[in-house]
């Protein structure tokens, strides 16, 4: 493949029909149709199991506070120009047992539903669905000097093709991208003010996203406390056993 994004391009936008916004009462979000994904690989690579597959690396259920996930890990592997990838890895979580005010509430399908968190975090990687995710990238509607003053992308068509100007997306979407950016950062500066001189924030960063499979900005309130006051407990024994040396 002579140009890197000829890929990406193909696959980074999403169709309005494909696309459902959602509020978990911590963070508000667009969700990408899972159907529409797999049509997108097959549409790209050909049929599951001929032009694309994933295998099942582990799954596993973690506990977080009062709520029980699942956890599924995956890789990922497409065929592009008759050679098959390397894999591609992407890993999901959704709740198995939670509490709420009625009770604890058990899901049935909650590693069904990590199993298509980790397809969907796999396929980001290829750029699919990239537009949903990074509405600042520039397009070939973009000035080079990232102004919007090109041509204006017409709305998606009753086919379910995406020609929307990320210009004309809904303020709302816009808005929640900002919120969860400004939110990220805030997190990661809170993660630094804890650990800069004990430990290196990035990685602290890094591994915390890791612990909880999910950026910082869509930890809820809940988690991202314990998250903190873990570091703090850690930073004082590391402290204290400076002191004793």
């Amino acid at each position: 493949m002579e140009n890197n994004l000829e890929l990406y391009e193909k696959v980074r936008s999403v169709p309005e029909n494909a696309q459902k916004p959602f509020d978990n009462g911590s963070f508000k979000g667009t969700d990408i149709s899972p159907m529409w994904r797999i049509k997108k690989l097959t549409e790209v690579f050909g049929p599951c199991g001929f032009g694309w597959y994933y295998e099942i690396l582990s799954e596993r259920s973690e506990q977080h506070l009062d709520t029980t996930m699942a956890i599924v890990d995956i890789n990922l592997y497409v065929k592009l120009e008759g050679e098959w990838s390397k894999p591609i890895y992407g890993t999901g979580g959704n709740a198995l047992v939670k509490s709420t005010s009625k009770g604890q509430k058990v899901s049935d399908e909650g590693y069904k539903m990590a199993l298509t968190d980790a397809l969907s975090v796999a396929c980001k990687a290829l750029g699919i669905g990239a537009d949903v995710y990074w509405d600042k990238d520039v397009t070939k509607y973009t000035a080079q000097d990232g102004s919007q003053d090109a041509p204006q992308r017409k709305k998606a068509s009753s086919e379910g093709k995406d020609t929307t100007n990320k210009e004309n997306a809904p303020q709302s979407a816009q808005t929640t991208q900002i919120q969860a950016e400004e939110l990220q950062a805030k997190r990661v500066e809170g993660i630094a003010h804890v650990v800069t001189g004990i430990a290196d924030p990035a990685k602290i960063v890094e591994w915390a996203q890791k612990k909880y499979h999910k950026a910082l900005y869509i930890l809820t309130d809940a988690e991202y406390k314990e998250l903190i006051e873990g570091l703090k407990a850690r930073v004082n024994s590391k402290k204290e056993g400076a002191a004793n040396e």
